[in-house]
């Protein structure tokens, strides 16, 4: 029977997790514990491909997973089966078919990034694995002002840490802006910020140390001036320190 190439729609908790990509001295990874279950349902090891990486702790609200399917299962079935055998921080929201050629990197028009943060004297201990807090004050508007900043194609070799190898640094940004959210769950999750960053695609750890130069530039260590200059000039070293991944969410991708 031919393979067909099947894809999966999941969503995951990353805070036990080094991330998504099965790693040779880090376990669990999300890649990990879904290839156990996939190999228990076809009786066979299976071979996934993700649609990016994440670091340790970073979560996903839409992330693709595509494979090769030994043999043909009803789809609702896959997910079914999936869903009872992982564990409860990863969950498949839906499973299809999809022609050969569709590759979930390469083919993808955009992705969005959230990063969720707090800004209180006092961290709350129901958002310690799902925001960050920055307890300093700082000038939101000088913030905004420094996400525009971003916007363009550029050499972001300075937002990045050493990785995996690749051909090039540039990268192009549609969208960096950082939003309010006012309301809160039941006195459970605080009034927040966030900071959206819709690209063609990011380099190791781009986002946080995007997130991190913003923080700064709110806390007067930097000007939004120094951001273009390290953007324009590709500078190499870093501006400001990385973001912790506590508050990174792969929010959306496009196809």
């Amino acid at each position: 029977m031919k393979m067909k190439k099947t894809k999966l729609q999941i969503q995951f908790d990353g805070s036990r997790f080094f991330g998504w990509q099965i790693q040779k001295d880090s376990s669990p990874t999300v890649q990990e514990e879904i290839n156990k279950v996939l190999e228990k349902i076809y009786k066979t090891p299976v071979k996934t491909i993700g649609s990016g990486r994440t670091d340790a702790k970073v979560h996903a609200l839409k992330f693709f997973v595509v494979f090769m399917a030994p043999f043909e299962i009803d789809n609702e079935a896959v997910v079914k089966a999936l869903n009872s055998q992982l564990p409860l921080d990863i969950r498949v929201l839906n499973c299809e078919l999809v022609a050969n050629e569709f590759r979930p990197t390469n083919d993808a028009k955009n992705r969005e990034y959230r990063y969720l943060f707090t800004n209180n004297k006092i961290l709350s201990p129901f958002q310690v694995k799902y925001m960050t807090n920055i307890s300093y004050d700082l000038n939101f508007e000088l913030m905004e002002n420094a996400c525009k900043e971003f916007v363009g194609t550029f050499d972001f070799a300075s937002y990045q840490t050493t990785g995996t190898e690749l051909k090039t640094s540039v990268r192009t940004i549609f969208e960096c802006s950082l939003e309010k959210m006012p309301l809160d769950f039941h006195g459970i999750y605080p009034e927040h910020y966030f900071i959206k960053v819709v690209g063609s695609g990011f380099l190791k750890q781009m986002v946080r140390l995007m997130v991190g130069a913003i923080w700064d530039v709110g806390r007067g260590k930097l000007e939004p001036g120094d951001i273009q200059n390290s953007l324009k000039h590709n500078i190499g070293n870093h501006i400001a320190a990385v973001a912790p991944p506590q508050g990174l969410y792969k929010y959306n991708i496009e196809y």
